[in-house]
């Protein structure tokens, strides 16, 4: 994942264990009790809800939940599907995930 400036670069796809995992945004997610993200395992997709008028979204509220989501994918892909479901800890693993990607510091390059 990359960074630009202090916003995440939210990318359309990745790989877990060979699979590819897509990213898509789904401006329906609002009327499933107003959800900002889901994790699709049957289809590989990581759907977020974007920010559409009449649901002002922050950038950052985006990113959390797209670091929310891939904290699901990355638990059930590792074989914990308890843990993958326990909404409490896959919360603030993905917190954790969002700071630690958005406040790195790099060495300039010459």
């Amino acid at each position: 994942m990359m960074r630009k400036g202090d916003k995440l670069q939210i990318p359309k796809r990745f790989k877990l264990c060979g699979q590819t995992i897509e990213v898509v945004y789904d401006e329906l997610l609002i009327h499933k009790n107003d959800n900002r993200g889901e994790a699709v395992y049957r289809d590989n997709t990581i759907k977020l809800m974007p920010a559409i008028p009449g649901n002002p979204t922050p950038q950052t509220a985006i990113e959390e939940a797209f670091c929310h989501e891939m904290t699901h994918f990355l638990l059930h892909t590792a074989g914990y599907p308890d843990e993958a479901s326990d909404e409490a800890m896959v919360f603030r693993l993905g917190h954790l995930l969002h700071q630690a990607l958005t406040t790195m510091e790099y060495e300039e390059m010459a």
